[in-house]
Formats: structure tokens, sequence, C-alpha cells
């Protein structure tokens, strides 16, 4: 593997690396705070980080596609980028699920770091469509890489 071959498909790299970062911060986030709970108070537990996460995904990963598209003119992993993207997207929303109280408004619970408290239908609903969308657009560029990488 030589140096034009890395920077070749640095987009989809670094794209697979921001999907994995997005799986990491919903599913490996909670088991590290419930074995060191002082992490809870660090910058990567708000919710922020996965607006963010998802914000520089979404031009990488469609100008990856993109350019790779001249090359091999399969729509396949474009289609499935755009459903992974589509998915992380709608998960920032997820979030804000929540069961109303009593009295027939929301209950907020606690704000601290980005995090309300829902009962867990928003978190868990945020957590799969971030797991599901973060491992189709992963998928996606790996597929992008591997046609790409047939064409030349």
């Amino acid at each position: 593997m030589n140096a034009i071959y890395f920077k070749k498909q640095i987009s989809d790299k670094l794209s697979i690396c921001l999907s994995l970062c997005c799986i990491l911060h919903c599913i490996a986030l909670p088991v590290i705070i419930l074995v060191i709970p002082s992490i809870s108070t660090f910058w990567i537990n708000d919710e922020n980080v996965h607006i963010v996460l998802v914000i520089l995904a979404v031009p990488i990963s469609l100008f990856a596609m993109g350019k790779s598209l001249r090359v091999h003119h399969n729509y396949k992993c474009i289609s499935l980028a755009g459903v992974g993207l589509l998915l992380l997207v709608a998960a920032i929303f997820m979030h804000d699920i929540g069961f109303t109280g009593e009295h027939g408004h929301e209950e907020n619970g606690n704000q601290e770091h980005g995090h309300e408290e829902h009962g867990g239908l928003g978190e868990t609903l945020e957590t799969i469509f971030t797991v599901i969308g973060g491992l189709v657009l992963l998928s996606a560029h790996f597929i992008n890489i591997r046609l790409t990488n047939k064409s030349t």
C-alpha cells in the first residue's frame, strides 16, 4: 500500500472513523460512565458531540461518495450512505422523544450535560438509530472503497 492509495481514499476512511465515533459515543460512553462515574462530567457526555459528529460526517461522506461515483458508476454505496446519514440525522431528534407526566405536560427531568431524562425511550431510540445508521454508513464506505479499487 503506497501513499497515493491512502490519499485516494482518505475521505472514505475519515467517514468510517466518524461513523465509529458515533457508534462508540452511543454504546461505549454509558458503559464507561458506569465504570468510571467521574467521566460523566467531561464534554464527551454532552449531546452536542453527536451533533458535531453528524455535521462532520455528512459533507465528508457526500464528498467521498461523489468523488468515487465518477470512478465506479455504482449507486449502491451512495444509496446506502444516504440511508445511513438519514438515520444519523434522525437520531439527533430521537433524543427529544419522551413521556408525558401526570398533568399532561412533558417532564424535562435533569438537563445536566445536555442529556435530559425522558424515561429512556428517547435515548434508546437515539442509540438504535445511531448504531444502525453508523453501521450502514460504515458499510457504504467499505463498499465504496472496494468498488473504487476494482475500477482503478
